[in-house]
């Protein structure tokens, strides 16, 4: 198997699961690539799912599933620059990494070692709403004084509520919907049709700041989806079709 990807595009997989968990599957097929792994906790869950044409080349024999030891190679994948080429090999049990002079070849982990993976929730969520993902980061690092924040979406437009308090401070930021017609016009369309359809009131859920926080990593579009006290989905929109999303439980509390 040998596999091409840009170093951006290689920084962004390891940086999108190393918060979540060390280790995880690897599954490569004939559609792309595909992992999933759940916190220790069994808070937090990443899928990330990258097909075959966001690589600059993609070859394999079979589908492979392969363990992989993300902290080592996130470590490795900060040396590389976002514009290199990256070259990935399977062979004789280990990954072998290249770019530009430097070679690296690492023990994969047996993935009857590595803990089961979980299975995607099959989840009715009540709404979707599109953000800026660089303004959503912005206003959730604001909230260093609570533990816990609430999303909530406005029944009447697509607006995402953010807020939190303590017993000194309280916090909101209303975040409206970010549609570009020319690129997400059917997007927008469905996602306005969900509203019609389906938001007859508020919906909001309570999240661990600590978890969210976890995954700001991207400054890509962000596509959340809520229900009243369900778990939440937050899916970054990444190049060519590849995505990250996060799925959090959420916090269950005494309204405020």
């Amino acid at each position: 198997m040998e596999i091409v990807l840009n170093g951006e595009l290689f920084k962004t997989l390891f940086k999108g699961i190393v918060e979540v968990t060390s280790e995880a599957r690897f599954h490569f097929s004939d559609n792309g690539l595909h992992s999933r792994a759940v916190d220790p906790a069994n808070v937090a869950m990443v899928i990330v799912d990258i097909p075959r044409d966001s690589f600059d080349a993609y070859s394999i024999d079979e589908e492979t599933t392969v363990g992989v030891d993300i902290n080592r190679i996130y470590d490795i994948a900060k040396s590389i620059k976002k514009n290199e080429l990256v070259e990935l090999k399977i062979e004789d049990e280990s990954m072998k990494i290249k770019f530009g002079s430097v070679n690296y070849t690492l023990s994969l982990i047996d993935p009857s070692a590595i803990r089961k993976e979980p299975k995607i929730p099959n989840l009715e969520l009540s709404v979707k709403v599109i953000v800026d993902g660089k303004e959503f980061k912005r206003v959730i690092q604001l909230v260093n004084f609570a533990d816990a924040i609430t999303l909530t979406v406005d029944s009447q437009h697509p607006q995402l509520i953010i807020s939190a308090k303590d017993s000194v401070i309280s916090f909101e930021a209303k975040l409206d919907s970010q549609f570009k017609e020319d690129s997400e016009g059917d997007l927008k369309k469905d996602l306005e049709e969900n509203f019609e359809r389906n938001l007859e009131r508020n919906v909001k859920s309570s999240f661990g700041i600590e978890y969210v926080k976890q995954f700001l990593k991207f400054n890509d579009i962000l596509e959340i989806g809520l229900g009243d006290n369900l778990p939440g989905i937050f899916t970054y929109k990444l190049r060519n079709n590849s995505k990250i999303s996060y799925i959090i439980a959420p916090r269950i509390k005494e309204e405020w």
